[in-house]
């Protein structure tokens, strides 16, 4: 067996020695050339995220650095979704560890396999020929294709502003996961940008005279953005609530004991109270009961096919009881934008402690 060469194998080697060889496979990469990751920290949810490779030459300007837990580079990684920070290789997706074994019993293989049709070819010539016995020996080689990885990206992707990283979440995530940046405020410019391309495509299908089309657009667009305003209230209060009182985690982030308190101002104040934060404060009196009265809109459109119900009349003292509630584009822009600010606003709570962040950058 001493003539066998792993030769497949060897294309990958960074040390060791023939018999013991040091390997490094690359791992598989999505369609716009993004790693899988997953999350060590149990807690987070979803664990999956996908991460691309840094530009050679970025740097992360003195402004910018009192935002990152760590200066980018390898070494370590933090999880976008709860913010937790480890070792670069306990991130590795366990998919890629399964597939880079089948990669490498595929070329393993495979180099047996030539092997042993070298040595068959050997053993052939060196028959006599016109003997009394021949002998003659075959080897039929496998026809098993070397197995294929197949990693998509996600709908979420994402240019870090800080570090310039590329990534790839679901809907919403806290960190950029090679500086360790809050970027919640640019999850949410993204949910504003869509429904403003909404609003956009209603206003044209009214200017067609598809009016009740152009309606339906609104009022989607409308829906969107609470839910996107609710959905991130949501998970920046469970995130706050497990690092700042985690003895009080489970009971206060049940679903039961959070339920839809955050489709309504004073609930959605009273449950950030526990953090002694109030997420409205930056709002002026106005934009506060134009956000109160388009929580209520929501309703309306969401439940009652966008007519107006007693509670809703009594609430605009405009509106009348069976008519349908107005939708104008420039007034849910406006919302859109008004919730956008205390989404920025609340970005703050998730910047590294003052003192924390790191003084040097490091080799990338």
């Amino acid at each position: 067996m001493s003539s066998l060469r792993f030769r497949r194998l060897e294309r990958c080697r960074i040390g060791g020695t023939r018999d013991h060889m040091r390997l490094s496979y690359p791992v598989p990469r999505s369609p716009s050339g993004k790693v899988y990751q997953y999350s060590p920290n149990p807690d987070a949810a979803p664990r999956l995220f996908l991460i691309g490779d840094s530009p050679s030459d970025r740097q992360v300007s003195d402004e910018l650095r009192p935002r990152t837990r760590r200066m980018p580079g390898p070494g370590q990684t933090v999880c976008p979704y709860s913010g937790f920070m480890a070792d670069d290789e306990d991130f590795v997706h366990f998919d890629d560890v399964e597939a880079i074994k089948r990669q490498i019993e595929h070329d393993s293989a495979a180099d047996v396999g030539d092997w042993l049709g070298d040595m068959a070819k050997d053993f052939n010539r060196r028959q006599p020929r016109g003997s009394f016995i021949t002998m003659k020996m075959k080897h039929k080689p496998s026809r098993r294709p070397r197995p294929v990885a197949i990693r998509g990206d996600l709908l979420r992707d994402l240019t870090c502003e800080v570090c310039v990283r590329p990534y790839a979440v679901y809907a919403i995530a806290l960190y950029c996961p090679d500086c360790g940046a809050p970027n919640l405020a640019m999850h949410f410019r993204r949910e504003i940008a869509l429904v403003h391309e909404q609003l956009a495509l209603a206003t044209e299908q009214d200017g067609m005279g598809k009016m009740e089309l152009a309606y339906r657009i609104m009022g989607n667009a409308h829906e969107d953005v609470v839910t996107a305003f609710e959905t991130t209230l949501k998970t920046v209060y469970r995130h706050l609530v497990r690092r700042d009182i985690a003895e009080q985690a489970v009971e206060l982030c049940a679903k039961k004991e959070i339920g839809n308190a955050f489709q309504n101002i004073k609930r959605t104040q009273g449950k950030f109270a526990r953090l002694k934060i109030d997420p409205f404060a930056i709002l002026s009196d106005e934009a506060l009961m134009n956000m109160a009265l388009n929580f209520e809109k929501r309703h309306v459109i969401g439940h009652n096919l966008g007519i107006t119900d007693e509670h809703y009349a009594a609430l605009t003292q405009t509106d009348q009881l069976g008519e349908t509630v107005s939708l104008i584009g420039e007034d849910t822009g406006r919302f859109a934008d008004n919730c956008l600010a205390v989404i920025a606003e609340l970005e703050h709570c998730l910047l590294p402690i003052a003192g924390n962040a790191p003084a040097s950058p490091q080799g990338d």
